[in-house]
């Protein structure tokens, strides 16, 4: 599926930059509207956003540095796509990163770190029980990277950071699972916990756990081309927005951002 066939076009951006491109783009991607393989073509692409041909080329070198966008000669952009083996690789370096990172936090915590982290969870929950799926995501990884800082290891964090965006599309299809989020939700707490007291191998061991569900789910889905299918097909709304685009007549109806994500979820899963 091409990045033309998707969804109609959003609100032009004015003043957000590059950024607001990267973030609308990232949307499409973690939502479901642009399946792993997609074509991203740019004046597609200029369309959907609103944005100059500039800003697109910048926004697909930005995600390509990032993993999560591939480009190839006489192919063009696409949404990266992983191989089994490629996922379980990546989740290795995951796995040993967020290890050590936990393994490094001084325990007992700080006062102010838990209640850095207290406030984080409480506003995870609150995107969580409003079905907000950009708030969910962006909530879960301040989190996550929160807890990755109090490691005091700047050059660990940044690499994580790095990793927890390359792994973007294997995590994001768990979005809208809510026995994964209420898992969770409820595994951030026993983080919480464990850092008022002095169990690092439990952290730890916990922090690699809760990454566990979504790489198994993802496994699965390349494992199952037709679950893979469905899994980002678009939602009625959604294919009408996109037959409009196709024949080039824009649509003044908002974007529904959570409708495609919102099909049953095929696991039970968390999504980190």
């Amino acid at each position: 599926m091409t990045a033309d066939r998707q969804a109609g076009p959003v609100p032009p951006l004015r003043h957000e930059g590059i950024g607001g491109v990267v973030a609308l783009l990232e949307e499409d991607i973690m939502f479901g509207r642009l399946a792993p393989g997609a074509r991203l073509t740019e004046d597609a692409l200029m369309v959907r956003f609103g944005a100059s041909r500039h800003f697109i080329r910048q926004t697909l070198v930005e995600m390509e540095r990032r993993g999560v966008v591939q480009r190839e000669r006489n192919v063009g952009a696409t949404v990266r796509s992983y191989s089994a083996e490629e996922v379980r690789q990546i989740y290795e370096v995951r796995e040993m990163l967020t290890r050590q990172a936990m393994l490094m936090i001084a325990l007992p915590a700080e006062p102010g770190l838990i209640a850095s982290l207290d406030a984080l969870q409480d506003a995870y929950r609150d995107t969580v029980e409003k079905r907000d799926l950009r708030g969910i995501h962006e909530a879960n990884d301040a989190f996550h990277i929160a807890l990755f800082d109090a490691c005091g290891n700047p050059y660990l964090v940044r690499t994580l950071t790095d990793y927890m965006g390359l792994t973007l599309p294997m995590r994001a299809k768990n979005l809208a699972d809510a026995d994964g989020l209420r898992l969770s939700v409820d595994q951030h707490g026993t983080m919480i916990e464990l850092l008022r007291g002095r169990d690092r191998w439990a952290l730890a061991q916990l922090a690699v756990d809760h990454m566990q569900a979504s790489k198994a789910d993802y496994l699965a889905r390349i494992a199952n081309p037709e679950s893979r299918r469905a899994g980002s097909s678009l939602s009625s709304a959604g294919r009408t927005a996109s037959a409009v685009l196709a024949r080039g007549k824009p649509t003044r109806e908002p974007l529904r951002v959570a409708d495609p994500a919102m099909s049953a979820p095929e696991t039970s899963s968390g999504f980190d």
